[in-house]
Parts: structure tokens; sequence; C-alpha cells
């Protein structure tokens, strides 16, 4: 007899394969983003991958947020977890907006100064919508567990 329906062993299996191919999308959307950004310089260009980028990574917050699940412990992020997550993510984000400025000005403008203004003002956002989102798991988790107790 054939079954119908995958145990759970199997659904665990195949929700896995999905997350992983997940991952690998964004990674390599956001890598084609910022690689066209570098050579063609151009928004519009890049119009169609930012659409499907940022509705990927909103779905994936959203998701996030709504199960009370902000980090694959379980737990909530430090502080300190959210400052290094930031300042790495905008240093790496920083060192490709440099590289865009040098490509489109010809190096005729600070580029340093620049960078370092975009590296800081991304990295104070990005620090900020991280505890931000934080907090608003943890809200959701502490009323998902009283609700359970009830």
């Amino acid at each position: 007899m054939i079954k119908r329906k995958l145990d759970e062993r199997q659904d665990q299996v195949i929700a896995k394969v999905g997350e992983r191919a997940s991952y690998v999308m964004f990674v390599l959307s956001a890598a084609v983003i910022v690689a066209e950004l570098i050579w063609v310089g151009d928004l519009q260009t890049v119009a169609g991958e930012m659409v499907i980028f940022l509705a990927g990574g909103l779905t994936l917050v959203a998701g996030s947020v709504k199960n009370g699940i902000w980090s694959k412990n379980g737990g909530d992020m430090t502080v300190g977890g959210s400052l290094l997550l930031s300042i790495v993510i905008s240093g790496v984000f920083s060192v490709f907006y440099a590289a865009a400025l040098v490509r489109k000005t010809g190096g005729h403008v600070d580029v340093g100064r620049h960078a370092l203004f975009f590296f800081i003002r991304i990295s104070l956002l990005s620090f900020v919508c991280l505890l931000v989102l934080g907090y608003l798991t943890r809200k959701r988790r502490e009323a998902q567990e009283k609700k359970y107790l009830d």
C-alpha cells in the first residue's frame, strides 16, 4: 500500500530543505543586487530584484515576529548581539557602497567620508530595528505563553 502523507520526520526534513533553499535564494538575490548596483549603479536596473528581496525579507521578519521566534535557539538576541550584527552587516554594505561610489564618481569625491557616514547611519538604523523587532517578538512570545498557560 502506498502512503499518501509524509510522516513527522519527513515533514521536518522537507521543512529544512525549504529553509535552506530560501536562505540560498535570499543571499544570492542580495549578492546580485549589490553586484548590479556596483557595475551599473542604477536603481532602476535592480527594481524587480529589490521587490522580490524585500518581499521575502518582510515575510520572514513578519512570520518570525508573529510567531514569537526571533532566533534559532528560541531565545532573545542580546543588545550586544544586535549591536555586533548591525556593525558587521553595515561594514559589509559600506564596503560595497564605497566601491559603487568609486566606480560611479571615478574617485572624485571623498569616498572614505561618505562610506563612514553611510556606515554610521546604517549601523544605527539596523541596531534600532533589531532592538524593536526583538522587543515585539518577545512580547508576542510572552502573550502566546500566557495564552497557553491559561
